[in-house]
């Protein structure tokens, strides 16, 4: 992914775990609000996802590498039900007892 996408995924264990778009699926990536061109490590602009923890997001990101999400800007943040409707959706191994 090269270009400004929007991504649907989920946070837990303080990554951010990819449902879609299907280019990214079950990418699990570390979230940065600084580019991949900056002359710095991606740790230092990292995006704090405890806050989010068991929640899904819609993230635009530039770039998506194997560990990382560039300039990265969560977009929106879904409550309960969302949350619990998109797992189901995109993956039901994550909902308890499915």
């Amino acid at each position: 992914m090269n270009t400004d996408e929007k991504l649907i995924g989920i946070v837990q264990q303080g990554k951010f775990h990819i449902f879609s778009p299907a280019s990214a699926k079950g990418k699990s990536v570390r979230l940065a609000k600084m580019s991949i061109m900056a002359a710095m490590l991606p740790e230092h602009d990292e995006i704090d996802l405890t806050k989010h923890e068991n929640k899904v997001l819609m993230v635009s990101s530039h770039h998506c590498d194997d560990d990382w999400g560039y300039s990265a800007e969560i977009v929106e943040e879904a409550g309960p039900i969302l949350t619990a409707v998109v797992q189901v959706v995109f993956d039901p191994s994550e909902v308890p007892g499915a």
